[in-house]
C-alpha cells in the first residue's frame, strides 16, 4: 500500500492570510520611513560643518530603507501568490479525487 499524505488547506490559507497582513504592514513601515522621518535644514543645529553631511546621510538611509521595504513587499507578495496557487491546485485535485470516488 502506498504511503498517504494529506495537505492541510486551512493551514495554507492561514499562511496566505499572514503573508497578506505582512505586505499590508510593510506599507505602513515604508510610509513611516519615507514621510515621517524628515530632517529639515537646521533641525540638528546650525553653524557646524557636519550638519549638512548628517542630513545627506539621513536622506540616503531613508532611500535605502524604502528600497529594502519595497523588495520585502515584492518577496512577500510573490510567496503569497505561489502559496495561493498551491492552495488552489491542491483544492482542485482534492475535489477531482472526491468526484472520481462517487
Amino acid at each position: 500500500m502506498a504511503d498517504e499524505y494529506r495537505v492541510d488547506l486551512s493551514a495554507l490559507q492561514q499562511v496566505i492570510t499572514r503573508l497578506n497582513a505582512l505586505v499590508d504592514a510593510m506599507d505602513g513601515i515604508g510610509t513611516t520611513a519615507e514621510y515621517k522621518t524628515e530632517l529639515p535644514e537646521g533641525y540638528l543645529g546650525q553653524g557646524f560643518t557636519q550638519e549638512a553631511g548628517l542630513r545627506v546621510a539621513h536622506s540616503k538611509m531613508k532611500q535605502d530603507i524604502a528600497g529594502v521595504v519595497h523588495e520585502l513587499k515584492l518577496m512577500l507578495f510573490e510567496v503569497g501568490e505561489k502559496t495561493q496557487s498551491v492552495h488552489v491546485a491542491y483544492g482542485s485535485r482534492e475535489e477531482e479525487v472526491r468526484e472520481s470516488l462517487r
